[in-house]
């Protein structure tokens, strides 16, 4: 683009423009950034110093970031090397293996709390347990169920009468008599 194709008025009024655009705080650095973006090679010591600024000052928050994510990070397995140990002090876990399960347990059942999955781990190994071969499991070959096949309402007449007369003989009221 050539100027000798407008007038002196016209390119007055352009250089006042440009002054205006230079001079003003709110236009000037957008309009130093067109200018060095038209002409690349123009020193504009004021833009390449606030770049270069920004871009040492972008540098500097993301080392601090880092270091702040490694430290958050530390301490978080500190805190989490304190629960497993403070569950082995308490009785809650008796060795590693332990912990690494109760963990495991805390993952698959959602638990937020160690301590409360310590204590589900131990409910759990509890209702483990063998049942005792003592234990009859049929309560019902105790009674009598021959005359309850036979006729199940006069059967059950006779029990409730032999249960009535065993209230009576033992000297006790029934209740509501």
């Amino acid at each position: 683009m050539s100027l000798e194709d407008i007038s002196f008025e016209q390119r007055d009024e352009l250089a006042l423009l440009a002054k205006t655009l230079s001079e003003n705080p709110e236009t000037r650095r957008d309009f130093l950034r067109m200018t060095k973006r038209v002409k690349p090679d123009l020193p504009i010591p004021e833009i390449e110093l606030q770049d270069y600024a920004e871009k040492k000052m972008s540098e500097m928050e993301n080392r601090l970031l880092a270091s702040e994510n490694k430290l958050r990070e530390k301490e978080a397995r500190e805190e989490l090397d304190k629960r497993r140990q403070s569950l082995i002090s308490k009785g809650l876990a008796s060795s590693q293996d332990d912990v690494d399960q109760i963990e495991k347990i805390m993952l698959e059942k959602n638990i937020s709390n160690h301590e409360t999955a310590a204590e589900y781990f131990d409910w759990m190994k509890q209702a483990a347990a063998p049942t005792p071969t003592g234990y009859n499991p049929s309560g019902l070959n105790k009674f009598d169920l021959s005359k309850y096949w036979k006729n199940p309402q006069m059967g059950a007449r006779e029990e409730a009468a032999a249960a009535l007369k065993d209230i009576r003989n033992q000297g006790r009221k029934a209740i509501g008599i």
